[in-house]
């Protein structure tokens, strides 16, 4: 199934209720890190585009550091990932154009 974009009204609806829902869990330790986890907890952020996304930002960071390659990067975080090299450079290439392009919510009423 395709990730469609969803209408602001009914993104406004989601935010509204799991803020509701968060704030009834945590109360006083409403931080945005425990907002995440709470996310992950509740199944609404899969733990794999948890991971995909840090991969991502990872290999952002690297090649704004340093001179390496992607191959470089997917060697030395292949431990951190528990991903082969080849796997860590699926996600970059899948991945980066996803992450970064503002086509999910569709604004227009």
């Amino acid at each position: 199934m395709a990730n469609k974009p969803i209408k602001k009204t009914v993104m406004d609806r989601f935010n509204k209720q799991i803020i509701k829902d968060y704030k009834k869990v945590f109360e006083d330790n409403a931080t945005l890190e425990n907002f995440v986890y709470y996310l992950i907890k509740r199944g609404i952020i899969p733990t794999e585009r948890a991971r995909n996304y840090a991969i991502i930002r990872d290999y952002q960071k690297y090649t704004l550091d340093t001179s390496g390659t992607m191959n470089d990067f997917c060697y030395t975080m292949e431990a951190d990932y528990k991903l082969s090299e080849k796997q860590i450079k699926n996600i970059i290439t899948k991945y980066l154009p996803k992450y970064f392009l503002e086509k999910h919510i569709d604004y227009s009423i």
